[in-house]
């Protein structure tokens, strides 16, 4: 949390960005009020971009936290140690998915995400079947080659997205055939 807050202040106090990114009324009590916000839910009573994406990060987190049992603080450490890039692109509806959603899924652990998910993944590009949820290897062609679409590319939609509680990872996939076979049942 400690190095998301930082990122978060300097780009307040640094007032480089668009304006309509920071706050003109940003002061040294702003700082404690973002400090405190995960555990008091208040704020200073003021709007921009930067603490709206910090209270977003922190709502986030703590709806993981309701529905997985694993404390906000844990989930948004897990997020920060994977965030490479900056935080205002880093965290959005597609990579911190509410959980409820109909393509979200959540596993225990590695083994059980391998034994629902099975080996076989739909490409959403092709619609062909991939033996691997991150790249399509179906085999069909499209527009005159052979797919090789991504699931981390560009062009991200119809991919849904596995958590694993034991890792407090979240990562989106080719959907798997035999998660979706099932639902369909059901």
């Amino acid at each position: 949390m400690e190095r998301l807050l930082e990122c978060v202040i300097e780009g307040l106090e640094a007032k480089t960005d668009f304006k309509s990114r920071w706050c003109e009324k940003f002061n040294e009590n702003c700082k404690e009020y973002l400090y405190n916000y995960g555990d008091q839910k208040k704020d200073c009573g003021y709007s921009c971009e930067y603490c709206d994406k910090y209270r977003w990060i922190i709502d986030r987190a703590k709806h993981y936290e309701e529905k997985l049992g694993i404390s906000w603080k844990e989930i948004l450490s897990s997020w920060e140690d994977d965030r490479h890039y900056w935080f205002m692109n880093y965290y959005n509806e597609s990579d911190q998915p509410l959980i409820e959603s109909d393509d979200v899924f959540v596993f225990e652990n590695l083994q059980e995400l391998y034994e629902k998910c099975g080996n076989e993944f739909i490409c959403p590009a092709c619609k062909g079947i991939s033996t691997n949820p991150y790249e399509c290897n179906s085999g069909k062609m499209i527009h005159g080659k052979c797919c090789d679409w991504k699931s981390y590319g560009f062009f991200q939609f119809d991919l849904a997205y596995v958590y694993v509680k034991s890792e407090k990872k979240g990562n989106k996939i080719f959907k798997p055939v035999k998660l979706y076979k099932e639902t369909c049942k059901s």
